[in-house]
């Protein structure tokens, strides 16, 4: 399992460790026993409290979902693993000379991820993964959302951006029970 250990010395954060294997950060040793653990309000990661069975010394470690089981159906029909990796580096893509830090875009992927698990379907539209990422990095920075948009929609012309700042509240409720129901009707005007 591969955790986050954060280590507290002199009453603040001063190390990040990325490991391997659930060992004590100070002494690498691998037998440590859990103290306490505590779920994330948004029940994304778990942080737990461990003690070092040689050294004694104490430490937290934040573990986090890695991995969900959905695929992604592409515009062109084709079916991909779906890869968190991609979302972030889009969004930092987008966010790139913005005042938004490493934080928040976390916070935008765990809250796209949130809304992911909520869809029941295995197989799940880019646009539906696009329109999360939208809905939540309209909150943080609004030109980060354009710049976002202009990649997600692949607009054509000056005139369909126009019309995209137009719609920037239309992302506030974005779901995806309300973007199947957009789809229906579109296409039954078309038939």
């Amino acid at each position: 399992m591969y955790s986050i250990a954060l280590l507290r010395n002199f009453q603040f954060l001063s190390f990040l460790y990325i490991m391997k294997k659930m060992e004590c950060p100070y002494c690498n040793c691998e037998e440590t026993k859990v103290i306490d653990s505590r779920e994330s309000k948004d029940k994304a990661s778990i942080k737990r409290r461990r003690e070092c069975i040689k050294c004694s010394k104490r430490f937290s470690t934040i573990e986090k979902v890695l991995k969900l089981d959905l695929e992604v159906q592409k515009a062109s029909g084709e079916i991909q693993v779906f890869n968190l990796q991609k979302i972030k580096k889009s969004l930092l893509k987008a966010c790139e000379k913005r005042p938004i830090t490493l934080e928040q875009i976390e916070k935008i992927i765990e809250s796209v991820l949130f809304d992911l698990k909520k869809v029941e379907e295995h197989v799940i539209p880019t646009v539906i993964v696009g329109g999360f990422v939208l809905k939540h990095l309209k909150h943080v920075d609004e030109i980060a959302f354009l710049k976002y948009a202009i990649v997600y929609n692949n607009y054509e012309s000056m005139k369909d951006f126009m019309k995209e700042i137009g719609k920037l509240n239309d992302f506030d409720e974005f779901s995806y029970d309300k973007f199947k129901k957009s789809t229906v009707k579109e296409e039954t005007l078309n038939s």
